[in-house]
């Protein structure tokens, strides 16, 4: 049906059709696919590619991918539209990977920014995908390097990268967290909210001495509690590397630079030395 169509006639739902979708809204499921009908309805793939069919020219469903289905709950209202939390759609549009990066930061109110685009970490090489609502951004990570996720509390099929997580993810790609003049909000919102030990665990899956420089720096500097004994393992994991703070080539970074003798990191942008950093609330 056509924009006119359905202004005029409504999204019409039968009775067997409705059970399924309404289950949907129930469990707060927005995206469907082949073989949910074939379960739900115990039925076989020409059958359910039938259902799917119909529920699409009725504007309940909107095809996303092969066999992968948007739903248009009956609150989008008579001229259906994609409209939804976009970190559980991505998330249930992409099972084996996880909300990260700013998206992660985004979620959980650690910087102000809002996120047109859903950055997903995922071991699998795919292009990047644009549903009607939202656009899903591929992140690569190694095996090893797919770790520190957990499930989301208003959608237990969908699983995004814990604070600590995320807070180590920000200061390795701040490009993908706001940029450099985010990190500092990130880091000064996290700061009550991180374990340290986890972070700790997280950090030689990413197999870079020069990240654990930096992440102990900032960890030490604004004032995340590091303890003599995290801070003696993480000067363990990184002796013998010297780093810039950020990539000399990234927006924020300036020529004037200072030197963190302890953790041989040059900081090269301004608002991250400790004087500058353990005062601050937010």
């Amino acid at each position: 049906m056509t924009h006119r169509d359905y202004l005029k006639k409504g999204r019409p739902l039968s009775a067997q059709l409705s059970k399924l979708i309404l289950t949907a809204e129930e469990e707060n499921r927005h995206i469907l696919r082949v073989a949910d009908f074939k379960e739900f309805y115990q039925t076989t793939d020409s059958n359910a590619r039938t259902m799917i069919s119909q529920l699409v020219d009725m504007g309940w469903l909107v095809r996303v991918g092969r066999g992968c289905y948007q739903l248009q709950p009956a609150k989008t209202g008579l001229d259906p539209y994609p409209i939804s939390d976009k970190f559980v759609v991505a998330g249930q549009f992409a099972v084996d990977s996880f909300i990260a990066y700013g998206s992660a930061a985004e979620y959980y109110g650690l910087t102000t920014q809002v996120f047109q685009t859903v950055l997903l970490a995922t071991t699998r090489r795919r292009k990047e995908m644009s549903l009607p609502k939202p656009r899903i951004h591929l992140i690569l990570v190694e095996s090893e390097n797919f770790v520190g996720y957990q499930k989301m509390t208003k959608a237990p099929d969908v699983q995004i990268a814990t604070i600590d997580r995320t807070v180590i993810d920000a200061i390795k790609r701040p490009d993908l967290c706001g940029g450099i003049s985010d990190i500092r909000e990130i880091l000064l919102r996290a700061r009550s909210k991180t374990n340290v030990a986890r972070v700790i665990e997280y950090l030689p899956t990413y197999h870079s001495k020069s990240l654990i420089q930096k992440v102990g720096y900032l960890l030490d500097t604004f004032g995340f509690g590091l303890k003599d004994n995290d801070k003696e393992q993480l000067l363990t994991l990184c002796r013998g590397s010297k780093a810039y703070l950020f990539s000399r080539k990234q927006n924020g970074t300036t020529d004037e630079h200072h030197y963190s003798k302890e953790w041989q990191v040059v900081i090269n942008a301004p608002g991250f030395l400790p004087e500058q950093a353990k005062g601050t609330q937010l």
